[in-house]
């Protein structure tokens, strides 16, 4: 083995040994900061969303690759809270354009849904603006843009199969908190809201998703 040989090899364990001890310490934080979590906000460790998921046709799952068993709901925290049932929980997902060396890889978005009790929401899709999203537009997407909030209306894109209802009925505290808020997603049904941000992946800060998931559905309140 030559000397070249023999520094690679060094060098490769020392690369393996810090990537190894970076991600202990990542996987140490987020434990602590989900029981932290768990005991701060009094939920529990139980609960099943994946049935929720699936027969209201989110549109997270568009994110997954399409095949069955593409994508689960684990890691499941439930509450009650003014009637409303919390649960947080991790999407995993192959991605959809995961090519054929990262099929197997799972990604992780951690997620809010609420089922709402004695009320009724309307049916929308909130999700930040892109470059994707404008294209659509010019083909005939649906956009709801209120002149009042030319700021929101550049950064949120907001849908509805009834937009004319909805304009008139979304509440403009949630506009002004939103306009302060970058990345949010929030998918609404007659029953169930479900919110969520698409980074952090399995490392994502608890606390804030909840801090926002609990304002917007006091918002639609």
């Amino acid at each position: 083995m030559s000397t070249f040989d023999v520094i690679f090899w060094i060098l490769l364990l020392v690369v393996l040994l810090v990537s190894t001890r970076i991600a202990t310490k990542r996987e140490k934080k987020f434990a602590v900061s989900k029981n932290q979590f768990i005991a701060k906000y009094s939920f529990i460790e139980e609960g099943c969303v994946y049935s929720e998921i699936s027969k209201h046709g989110f549109s997270l799952i568009d994110r997954a690759s399409g095949n069955y068993g593409d994508y689960e709901a684990t890691n499941v925290l439930r509450k009650l809270k003014d009637n409303d049932e919390f649960f947080i929980f991790d999407f995993q997902f192959t991605p959809k354009h995961a090519d054929k060396s990262t099929a197997s890889k799972l990604a992780t978005i951690r997620a809010v849904l609420i089922k709402v009790k004695n009320r009724e929401l309307f049916n929308f899709e909130l999700l930040p603006e892109s470059v994707f999203e404008k294209i659509k537009q010019v083909f005939g997407s649906c956009d709801i843009d209120f002149e009042k909030y030319p700021n929101f209306s550049k950064k949120y894109v907001l849908k509805s199969s009834e937009p004319d209802i909805l304009k008139k009925t979304f509440p403009e505290t949630l506009i002004e908190y939103l306009e302060n808020k970058d990345g949010i997603f929030i998918e609404a049904r007659k029953k169930c809201l479900l919110i969520y941000k698409a980074e952090g992946g399995e490392f994502a800060d608890y606390e804030s998703l909840y801090k926002d998931a609990e304002s917007i559905n006091n918002f639609l309140r």
